[in-house]
């Protein structure tokens, strides 16, 4: 499903034609700094820049993947969408609504509508309750079922997420990992939701058990019309599962495009080195292997300009002075590079 950036869109980003639709999720300029604090009084000395002035736009049904490396922040920009973590500036509307900005009723009604499903589906459950418990309760919490409904309808999600009913009453040791990470899905979804946050969903699997996830995700999108937010550092999941790619570099959103124009001709340089990591089944089909030099910088200390600049292998004297911003090309594609959009 193709959809491109509205002009109602986030700040500092340049839109293309407008979608009529509109977003059901509206990032701004979306920041998320952790205070490094030194000595016996614990004082300030920094700040760990882990989600730096992000802005991107989700459309409804559509899958929405943000890539990238370990540590780049795009899990992080997942919690803190959902207010699991505290932003440091920044928007976030849903449906039109500020997210940050409601309290009380308001969120619970918001908690209803946005779910996420961790990396870690044993963590995310209580070991000392039963799994079905576990549904009942939210159900409780957010007054949609009580008694015997509640327990039925905790029944009838395990059974949509390929589960047996009987399974309601087992505690989260007694399944497999496959297993748990399908009831971690039908906890976010006896609410009901439009909107998930899936962070890493299959990355704790098994190999042979990641597929079966997917195809579960993508059942269950097709069915309830769900919106996702899909985390993932997987681009041979993410060709599967995405409509369109987000690029993530040390806490900044580096390219935006298309799944199929993404795949076909990455534009910003840390995504064509992202891609030429694939690895591809044809075993006549050569590949070449762009091997980035040097480390991930720290997010406590960036350098100036481009944060990639200086592992780049196409950096010029320009990317290390001043920060591109992420702009529209001509075709509708988004990309923070210097190459891509060379400096007035």
């Amino acid at each position: 499903m193709s959809s491109v950036a509205s002009s109602s869109a986030a700040p500092g980003v340049e839109h293309g034609p407008d979608d009529a639709r509109g977003p059901v999720l509206e990032v701004r300029n979306l920041k998320k700094y952790f205070p490094i604090k030194t000595g016996v009084l614990s004082r300030v000395t920094g700040y760990v820049k882990a989600v730096d002035d992000v802005s991107f736009e989700i459309y409804p049904g559509e899958t929405f993947a943000l890539v990238g490396e370990s540590g780049c922040g795009k899990s992080t920009t997942g919690q803190v969408l959902l207010r699991l973590l505290q932003a440091t500036d920044g928007t976030v509307l849903f449906r039109g609504e500020d997210v940050f900005a409601a309290g009380g009723e308001r969120m619970r009604r918001l908690r209803k509508q946005m779910q996420i499903v961790f990396q870690d589906p044993y963590s995310a459950l209580n070991p000392r309750m039963t799994v079905g418990a576990a549904i009942r309760e939210i159900l409780r919490v957010h007054d949609l079922a009580h008694g015997r409904e509640a327990y039925e309808k905790a029944q009838e999600v395990l059974v949509r997420c390929g589960l047996e009913a009987s399974h309601a009453g087992r505690y989260p040791h007694e399944f497999s990992g496959g297993q748990r990470q399908r009831v971690v899905i039908a906890r976010a979804l006896a609410l009901e939701p439009s909107f998930i946050v899936a962070d890493e969903p299959i990355s704790a699997l098994d190999v042979s058990i990641q597929s079966q996830i997917i195809n579960l995700l993508e059942d269950l999108q097709g069915e309830f019309g769900l919106t996702y937010l899909f985390i993932s550092h997987d681009l041979s999941v993410v060709k599967h599962m995405a409509d369109r790619v987000g690029v993530m570099y040390l806490g900044k959103l580096v390219e935006v495009a298309e799944k199929h124009e993404f795949y076909q001709e990455a534009l910003h340089p840390y995504s064509q080195a992202l891609l030429s990591a694939v690895p591809v089944s044809d075993p006549l089909v050569k590949k070449k292997r762009i091997i980035l030099t040097g480390d991930v910088p720290s997010p406590a200390n960036p350098p100036p300009g481009c944060p990639f600049h200086p592992r780049c292998p196409h950096a010029m004297e320009v990317c290390s002075r001043v920060v591109p911003r992420l702009r529209v090309t001509e075709t509708g594609r988004y990309a923070a590079c210097h190459l891509v959009h060379p400096p007035e």
